[in-house]
């Protein structure tokens, strides 16, 4: 009992999972907004007719993502998968980034307590928490020459919501650049690979989705507002993001840092450079500063090494033994 009382499951996971289960049990009905619509083409996409899943140009999300909540279609249950499979997946990227438990411990509550985990389901859209999330623990892997894995993950992580194909530029977090290719060749690969069966079988419209610039968003200042926003320009906001992103990493690629500045580099040029503008883009980036704040604090006692001289002066020392009395 006492082993289990300091393990990482007592100390972080278990008091952090409890919290998470405590918000998703006040959200169980809570209008989830788009996740409704989701939930129903998933259901579509477990039954025969699943080729016709993606010919509706409005629906832009990923194929895992549909299957998951084709198969658990409760909305009730659905608050408990997503709350408690966001904080889990912040703090198993924590873990593999070598964070301590009280760091841990104090960025899951801090998830829970800053909304992340509830957004994450009240909005209806989680990958905008959790694709992010896969990009950092795609560019550790990276750092660790795991290439064909961290492209893989990125791959899956566009099962998600396509916008996850962005995440390729933690793949030149890689020893050698080179690898990189190779990484970006699997990721390619398993994107490929969730999508062509439904162009295949079916027919496949997610491409044909036309936007328009809106009001609340920086291409207004340039463009007005109403103006046509087509794929060939998600292309290249698309490039600009991911261009920024690479640049970030390739310089700061002998940081540790660069795991999640590259991935945030990329989410801040998506967002800023979107047509619309919605309140769950953010969680993108709030779940990448919560990261951050996880590797700063792991890093202090290091960067400041007079914090922890000064604490050990603090430290009452024992009074020395008298000497021994010779008769």
């Amino acid at each position: 009992m006492r082993d289990f009382l300091r393990s990482s499951v007592a100390r972080v996971w278990l008091p952090v999972l409890t919290a998470a289960a405590a918000v998703a049990s006040l959200d169980r009905g809570t209008d989830p907004g788009d996740l409704v619509y989701f939930v129903h083409r998933g259901e579509q996409l477990l039954s025969g007719a699943w080729s016709g899943t993606f010919a509706d140009p409005m629906l832009q999300s990923g194929p895992l993502q549909l299957v998951l909540f084709g198969a658990v279609r409760n909305l009730a249950a659905l608050a408990f998968v997503i709350e408690l499979g966001t904080v889990a997946l912040l703090l198993l990227v924590l873990g593999r980034l070598g964070v301590g438990d009280g760091i841990r411990l104090a960025a899951g509550l801090a998830a829970v307590a800053a909304g992340l985990t509830h957004l994450a389901f009240a909005d209806g859209h989680p990958a905008e928490a959790a694709v992010p999330l896969l990009w950092v623990l795609a560019a550790v892997w990276s750092r660790d020459d795991r290439v064909l894995a961290a492209g893989a993950l990125i791959g899956l992580s566009a099962g998600f919501e396509l916008w996850g194909v962005l995440g390729a530029p933690a793949l030149l977090l890689a020893p050698r650049l080179r690898r990189a290719v190779l990484g970006v060749a699997v990721e390619a690969v398993v994107v490929a690979a969730q999508l062509v069966p439904f162009a295949l079988a079916g027919r496949l419209r997610m491409f044909e989705r036309e936007w328009h610039v809106t009001t609340g968003t920086l291409l207004r200042l340039v463009v007005a507002p109403g103006t046509h926003f087509g794929w060939p320009l998600r292309l290249l906001q698309a490039a600009v993001a991911v261009g920024a992103g690479a640049a970030v990493a390739v310089v700061l690629r002998r940081s540790l840092h660069a795991v999640w500045l590259a991935p945030l580099t990329v989410v801040l040029l998506r967002v800023l450079l979107d047509p619309v503008s919605f309140g769950w883009y953010w969680l993108e980036a709030e779940a990448l500063a919560l990261v951050g704040g996880a590797i700063v604090l792991r890093e202090l006692p290091t960067r400041f090494p007079s914090a922890r001289l000064g604490r050990a002066r603090r430290t009452p020392r024992r009074a020395a033994a008298p000497p021994p009395v010779r008769s």
